[in-house]
């Protein structure tokens, strides 16, 4: 079982119901966007993860676990301008990561999934799933 980092939609989203693409790339270089996004002044992509306490079952102590907020939900317009933001950059700078071509097709699909949401009118969250 890989991990992957996924858009997760609060309620169905066609055509992806409530979770979209795995996005394998965008997690290994969740990271290294994040920097990016800062160094450019960009929102960061992890400024939309956020996680249901279920989500992080078994990853946690009881008493954390226990504390454990619900998730956020964002709306998919603030999403998109972010992810719109990082591809901008990464088309301005082809060599700012490795993996570059495959991260910035994953933004594509991120972009796409975030304007059906838009469309359905569903929040999103970003998440890290094992």
């Amino acid at each position: 079982m890989s991990t992957t980092f996924s858009t997760v939609f609060e309620s169905d989203a066609p055509p992806y119901n409530t979770l979209g693409s795995d996005h394998l790339a965008l997690c290994r270089a969740r990271d290294r966007l994040d920097r990016l996004a800062k160094k450019a002044k960009l929102t960061s992509l992890l400024a939309f993860e956020s996680y249901e306490p279920e989500d992080t079952e078994g990853l946690l102590d009881e008493e954390t676990q226990a504390q454990q907020p619900p998730a956020e939900w964002f709306a998919p317009a603030a999403g998109l301008a972010a992810v719109e933001g990082l591809l901008a950059y990464l088309d301005a700078h082809p060599k700012a990561l490795t993996e570059q071509a495959a991260v910035a097709a994953e933004l594509a699909d991120t972009a796409d999934e975030l304007r059906a949401a838009e469309r359905a009118g569903v929040r999103f969250r970003f998440a890290v799933i094992m």
